[in-house]
């Protein structure tokens, strides 16, 4: 079984519901659009629209003048419409409904297929893989994990990341518990931090592991294993992950931890900031969460009311993987006038490992980092002085491409990536269906249901899965009959 689980020459090398498969049901529409011409010459855009939500960086910390940079180095006007964060996939669905279609966007997964599969996203297939950028790539996975039937409709311009396993390290220093590689050890270490008081207060009170409900399978990896409540592919066909045995399998090692308060008791209310604040104040032992910079994150909030507190990444135990969600794509839309030139001037500018991935990443130097002693070292924020400049659209320590960045990223950042790249594997996306997304809100609220039911004890796992079948089986039989067809 499968888990679903540029411009110019690069320099030196730098250092969800999931499903694991490559096919996608649906066949994009091709509009007169996506057939690039044979000519070399690929005309200049006078302008290109832009939208895209909170990861651009706000006017309030110098969008106006990252904007004005871009076009002094391309000649090109770029008007960006950039909605409030939590509204934006609603603006984008009301753009598409209303033709007030941008150039380009960014999209979430999800949207990418339906949109891609509705004819309005353009097939860059050709114009990528005659690109420079191709060959700057550093992993081609990372770029085919978005092709829908073998074809291209969007570029990512970062990694996908993910949720890799973060523990107190100094606990397993001061338990002298070594780190574990298996579910065992793993289960055996949860029980120390529950009898032993790692952190000296007196008191039975640690919570051993904690995570933001129990549907999210990339924050309970060690229990879920190869397991997935989701819709995956087995054997060439989609399956419903609740009624595999796999699921039956993981359901009773979540009961069993649970009921052994392994498990915080408030797991299946838990929002990812409500974890955050638990493992803050110091009483958390294990807690899943995004890989890179957050391991520095979590790290300077803890120390705040542990100074000694170790934020530790592990690597998957032997019986799992980490699981690198899709990125987000930048697609064009069919509705751009240009798009070989929206494609060279802005895609492969964002992505050229030279001075247009500067700029998207970095930002202006002078405004937004300034060189010393030929390293970048980042400046106040704009929006608020008392911390650093962060980056404008795509993160340097998530990147995908060659590109040789000047900015030296802490230890601390760069080994969780390292750890959680090597011990992951690939998201695929779901096919586009109007069955699956007009039953899949019922039908996870369903799910969750069930397995908060289950773990919580208040019914075994043979009751929980035959509730589930009954519960579910018209809507999984109408879904699987339509993403297998």
């Amino acid at each position: 079984m499968t888990l679903v689980l540029a411009l110019t020459a690069c320099g030196k090398n730098s250092t969800g519901n999931s499903n694991t498969s490559t096919d996608v049901t649906g066949t994009p529409t091709n509009t007169d659009n996506n057939n690039p011409g044979n000519s070399n010459e690929v005309a200049k855009p006078k302008q290109i629209t832009f939208m895209v939500n909170g990861t651009l960086i706000t006017k309030e910390n110098g969008q106006d003048e990252v904007v004005k940079a871009y076009e002094e180095k391309t000649g090109i006007k770029l008007i960006v419409n950039q909605p409030a964060h939590n509204e934006y996939y609603e603006k984008v669905d009301l753009a598409f409904a209303t033709g007030e279609i941008p150039d380009v966007l960014l999209l979430s997964t999800d949207m990418y297929v339906t949109y891609a599969v509705n004819g309005a996203l353009y097939d860059i297939t050709d114009l990528y893989e005659k690109s420079e950028v191709k060959n700057n790539m550093v992993d081609q996975s990372i770029v085919d994990a978005l092709r829908l039937d073998g074809r291209l409709y969007g570029l990512p311009v970062e990694r996908g990341n993910g949720p890799i396993t973060y523990v107190r390290g100094d606990w397993l220093e001061k338990l002298n518990i070594d780190v574990p590689t298996n579910y065992d050890e793993f289960i055996e270490m949860l029980r120390k931090f529950r009898d032993e008081d790692p952190d000296g207060n007196g008191e039975k009170d640690t919570i051993p592991f904690t995570a933001p409900g129990l549907m999210g399978i990339n924050y309970v990896r060690e229990f879920y294993q190869d397991a997935n409540p989701g819709f995956y592919k087995k054997d060439g066909k989609w399956v419903d992950g609740m009624t595999e045995p796999e699921m039956k399998a993981a359901l009773q090692r979540m009961q069993d931890a649970y009921k052994e308060g392994l498990i915080d008791k408030e797991v299946v209310t838990n929002k990812t900031s409500t974890c955050r604040d638990k493992f803050y104040a110091g009483n958390v032992g294990v807690f899943n969460y995004w890989a890179g910079l957050w391991n520095q994150t979590l790290q300077n909030n803890i120390e705040a009311n542990v100074p000694e507190a170790k934020v530790l990444p592990i690597p998957a135990i032997a019986e799992t993987k980490y699981i690198e969600r899709v990125a987000p794509p930048v697609s064009i839309t069919t509705k751009c006038e240009n798009p070989e030139g929206v494609f060279k001037y802005f895609l492969e500018f964002m992505l050229d490992c030279g001075e247009g991935q500067t700029l998207f990443t970095h930002g202006i130097e002078g405004l937004m980092y300034e060189m010393k002693d030929g390293k970048m070292v980042k400046l106040p924020s704009m929006q608020d002085p008392n911390t650093t400049f962060d980056k404008v659209f795509m993160s340097g320590s998530l990147s995908i491409t060659k590109y040789d960045d000047p900015y030296e990223y802490p230890d601390i950042i760069m080994n969780s990536l390292a750890m959680f790249q090597k011990d992951a594997v690939q998201d695929v996306l779901l096919p586009a269906s109007e069955v699956l997304t007009k039953y899949m809100s019922e039908l996870d609220s369903i799910k969750s249901e069930i397995i908060a039911k289950v773990v919580y004890g208040e019914a075994t796992v043979d009751e929980g899965l035959n509730e589930y079948t009954q519960k579910a089986k018209g809507y999984v039989d109408q879904i699987l009959a339509d993403i297998n067809k």
